[in-house]
């Protein structure tokens, strides 16, 4: 009768520590659940081999999101157009954490100011390999000399401007060569 007892305490044990554990979990893991995250979106007239919903978004090295959605510009902007007419860009859109961003406390109107401060001072959004494995990721940085494509619609999120990938101009450079 007590080996009974004992098998059944100590079963009760090992599901309260992995109750315990899970409930430890989903409190430490939470706190990035329920952030207020704010979706940006950005265009490239190349192609985004490498790049996945989920893909790291970085400001100056620093993690500030992932990317929400790959698309094409012309399955939400420029409907009425003929399909010939429209732009064949590509659709990134990427959910980012206002607060690294730099946009602690400001509302979406203000937080719309405060990004296109930052992209008339030349923040461009690119897209950059992570080693030769062929995954890229996000990065955004200044770079007022990077032209910007000409859009003829109004952006339905936050819009950054995108610069041409390293690995575009190392390819174009290589050409000339």
């Amino acid at each position: 009768m007590s080996q009974k007892a004992n098998y059944f305490k100590l079963g009760l044990f090992v599901i309260g520590a992995i109750v315990a554990g899970v409930v430890v979990l989903l409190v430490i893991g939470s706190g990035r659940w329920f952030e207020r995250k704010i979706t940006i979106e950005t265009y490239f007239n190349e192609s985004v081999q490498g790049l996945d919903i989920g893909s790291k978004v970085r400001y100056r090295g620093v993690v500030i999101g992932a990317v929400s959605g790959i698309n094409f510009t012309y399955t939400r902007y420029e409907q009425e157009k003929p399909a010939a007419e429209r732009k064949q860009y590509v659709l990134v859109e990427m959910a980012v954490y206002p607060d690294l961003l730099g946009m602690k406390g400001a509302g979406v109107g203000a937080g719309g100011d405060f990004v296109d401060k930052l992209v008339a001072d030349g923040l461009r959004i690119r897209m950059a390999p992570i080693g030769i494995t062929g995954i890229a990721y996000m990065e955004l940085d200044f770079n007022p000399r990077a032209p910007v494509l000409p859009i003829a619609w109004t952006p339905d999120n936050l819009y950054i401007p995108s610069a041409r990938s390293t690995v575009l101009n190392f390819v174009d450079a290589a050409e000339r060569i």
